[in-house]
């Protein structure tokens, strides 16, 4: 805040709008021009500069209130929509595989075409009448008080929500570039596991097969378990997982069919700290920001209080009473009777616990590869595949016409759009001979985050209020659309039933992993000055220690790695601890929906908009955000 702009000028300030535009609103003009003045500065202007502005551009009618905000609202739908289309276009050879990269697409995805828009904003004053009129409103006042509020109130919430920092273009533009750069090596980081070598031996991985770092590796080690010979080829995919982890994988092994090597055998030519300079360069550009956001001046801050609008203390709470309970270890006992064997690290990974017919994986393979030849088939289906979903026709057909499918060069990817004219978009990997069953259950997954991306956007009745509360919701309903995958492939005739021990065992996992991401940066700023190595290092300790404090006792195995393995934690900064939220809250969707199609209640769920999170939850579901139904059923069929 400027020096001159103390509580007298405020006051000053006030009287002069409740004064010279006959209005009786001076709550509403004190809150504006408090939230005003803590973000001026000396270039906009002096004292009397500040008053004149204000008094000019306070709405001091609600007819006048009302015009302003559906101006702001058309004008911001095509700003910032047409910011987003203009993004998608930059880094659309990053994401979607069409050819060979060039060095300069290096360059295009790094630009931020929106990086200078705050700066703008500001500087022509337009967010200045944004705050006087709709000021920002604190977490706690939106936790405390928005469950009364009106869907108006709510949007002019999100109204006074953007432009709240005034960070500088140069900033944002640091920390587009770190992303982009993070995002291009980790689209790239493949393995080939044809390549791997069993104590000097060949092994009989397909020569064809090529394994993202870390999805298509995870899930490569899932489909093993129904494959004679399975468990050591989970072993050496779960060894190069680890030592991708802590960069000891050999350089010329990634993303290279031609470097065989023994994941279980010492090498020369490490990767080293390479992963973790991505990351590091993340943090420091986070902490140019820092400078800008003095209501949550860390990351961490932003992206639960802002982003998530959830407590940091909250979601940890959650995910301890998730592993900490009892049902961890009787799940833990109940899988290893069912495998036969003392469990493995990788056993985490284990979702079959129905023991439920369900046809091997090549067949799986054969049947998507039959169906889906590319990506413009998978596009062509998703009518049908809505239908199945419990969708009528018409519905289906009006979310597919909003739906585009491109070729993803990563694993897939669900993007969004911001305005009405503007189609998201589902990236999926299909390979040259056709999309197998991983790319088909991921494009289920994302098909999931379209549908909602589609009702929240195209199907909302205020557009500041587009979306879902935060990614964790929209995370719940592409796990509720990839639970379907084999009712979508027509394998099942009726959807299975929801397993809770699935559900619980997937969300422990998932939950270790986020905590390991956020113990990790809470490292970061507690060591600000370390770097690559020193980051290296904390990543390996960090990833022992959660393993050992909740997995170790239930597992009988210690100092394992693969928590540390996600590639979300090197590109995404912060994002996992949606995806167990994620978890828990599609648990309670699919609760909602017992005896009901997605398409009976999806739409009128996603309809609701970016509600806050509990206020959300209350509407959809009628209850709260807990672990506790999860818990309950894990218990009725693990024991305690």
């Amino acid at each position: 805040m400027n020096g001159f702009i103390d509580d007298k000028l405020i006051d000053h300030t006030v009287t002069r709008i409740c004064e010279e535009k006959n209005t009786d609103l001076r709550h509403e003009a004190l809150e504006g021009v408090r939230c005003v003045a803590g973000l001026w500065q000396a270039s906009d202007g002096d004292s009397q500069d500040f008053t004149d502005f204000c008094v000019l551009h306070f709405a001091a009618t609600e007819e006048d209130r009302a015009e302003l905000f559906s101006r702001l609202e058309a004008v911001s739908e095509k700003l910032y929509g047409s910011a987003l289309a203009v993004s998608v276009q930059l880094q659309w050879a990053v994401h979607v595989d069409q050819g060979k990269l060039l060095p300069v697409d290096d360059i295009l995805s790094a630009w931020s075409p929106d990086a200078h828009l705050g700066d703008d904003l500001f500087a022509n004053k337009l967010a200045f009448v944004i705050h006087l009129n709709f000021p920002y409103r604190p977490l706690e006042l939106k936790l405390h008080d928005g469950g009364s509020w009106s869907r108006q109130s709510w949007a002019e919430a999100r109204l006074g929500d953007m432009l709240n920092e005034r960070a500088p273009a140069s900033v944002l533009q640091d920390l587009s570039a770190a992303y982009a750069a993070a995002q291009s090596y980790i689209t790239s980081y493949n393995v080939y596991p044809a390549a791997l070598l069993d104590e000097g031996a060949a092994t009989d991985f397909p020569a064809d097969k090529r394994l993202l770092m870390h999805w298509n590796m995870r899930d490569e080690i899932k489909a093993q378990y129904a494959q004679p010979g399975g468990l050591r080829r989970q072993q050496l995919l779960a060894k190069v997982m680890e030592r991708v982890v802590d960069g000891s994988i050999p350089l010329a092994a990634v993303d290279n069919p031609a470097h065989s090597w023994d994941p279980f055998a010492p090498c020369a030519g490490h990767e080293a700290d390479r992963r973790y300079e991505h990351l590091h360069a993340i943090f420091k550009a986070q902490r140019g920001y820092d400078l800008w956001s003095p209501e949550n001046p860390t990351h961490i801050a932003r992206r639960f209080n802002v982003h998530r609008e959830i407590p940091e203390k909250e979601v940890e709470h959650l995910f301890h009473e998730l592993l900490g309970a009892p049902q961890l270890s009787a799940t833990a006992k109940l899988l290893s009777s069912q495998l036969g064997r003392p469990l493995e690290a990788f056993d985490i990974w284990y979702r079959s616990f129905d023991q439920s017919s369900k046809p091997d994986e090549q067949s799986l393979d054969q049947l998507c590869r039959q169906r889906y030849p590319d990506a413009r088939a998978y596009k062509a289906d998703i009518p049908r595949i809505l239908q199945v979903l419990g969708f009528d026709a018409d519905t289906a057909r009006w979310l597919s016409e909003r739906i585009e499918v491109d070729q993803a060069r990563g694993s897939g990817h669900a993007m969004p759009a911001a305005m009405r004219s503007e189609h998201v978009r589902l990236r999926t990997r299909v390979p040259s001979g056709g999309m197998d069953y991983k790319g088909f259950n991921i494009a289920c997954h994302e098909l999931g985050h379209n549908v909602e991306q589609v009702f929240s956007l195209h199907g909302i009745d205020q557009y500041f209020l587009a979306g879902v509360p935060n990614t964790a919701f929209t995370e719940a309903f592409a796990f509720v659309f990839q639970a379907r995958d084999l009712l979508i492939l027509g394998v099942d005739s009726v959807a299975r039933e929801h397993n809770p021990l699935t559900a619980y065992w997937e969300t422990c996992e998932i939950a270790a992993v986020a905590l390991v991401d956020m113990e990790v940066w809470r490292w970061l700023y507690a060591n600000p000055e370390a770097g690559s190595t020193e980051l290296r290092q904390a990543v390996i300790d960090i990833s022992r220690s959660v393993w050992n404090r909740w997995f170790a006792p239930a597992f009988g195995i210690k100092n394992s790695l693969l928590l540390g393995s996600y590639s979300h934690m090197i590109d995404s900064a912060m994002y996992l601890p949606d995806y167990p939220l994620g978890h828990i809250i599609a648990f309670q969707i699919e609760a909602a929906m017992k005896g009901q199609s997605v398409g009976d209640r999806m739409g009128s769920m996603c309809r609701l908009g970016r509600l806050a999170p509990g206020h959300w939850m209350q509407q959809a579901l009628g209850t709260g955000l807990s672990v506790k139904p999860m818990l309950d059923a894990a218990a009725a069929l693990a024991g305690r």
